[in-house]
């Protein structure tokens, strides 16, 4: 009898919200401005770019994100994917980092 080959598995990862992080480490809160004056498909690109990694907020007409460093991949794709349409379309993009509870504030460099 011949062996089988096991199934090829498709990759398979948690999406960020289920899964509930430590509430000890910090977190990036993310505000993100789109750039209006592009031309219609230019600002739909963008829109669908930014759709993927952040939720509209239309009182404000502003996308947010607060995404937990307890997965390193996601932080780092949420950001490349902002920074590429900061690159491409002129995003505005507002990072602030939220400290985890029991932590100490982080405080930028001096």
């Amino acid at each position: 009898m011949k062996p089988s080959r096991p199934s090829k598995l498709e990759h398979q990862t948690a999406a960020p919200s289920d899964i509930a992080p430590p509430l000890d480490l910090p977190k990036l809160r993310l505000s993100i401005s789109s750039n209006t004056s592009l031309p219609e498909p230019d600002f739909k690109a963008q829109t669908e770019k930014i759709r993927l990694v952040a939720d509209y907020d239309s009182a404000t007409s502003t996308w947010y994100n607060q995404v937990s460093l307890d997965r390193p991949e996601w932080p780092a794709e949420v950001l490349n994917t902002l920074f590429d349409a900061a690159r491409v379309h002129g995003t505005r993009i507002h990072v602030r980092v939220e400290p985890g509870a029991g932590s100490d504030p982080v405080s930028p460099p001096a």
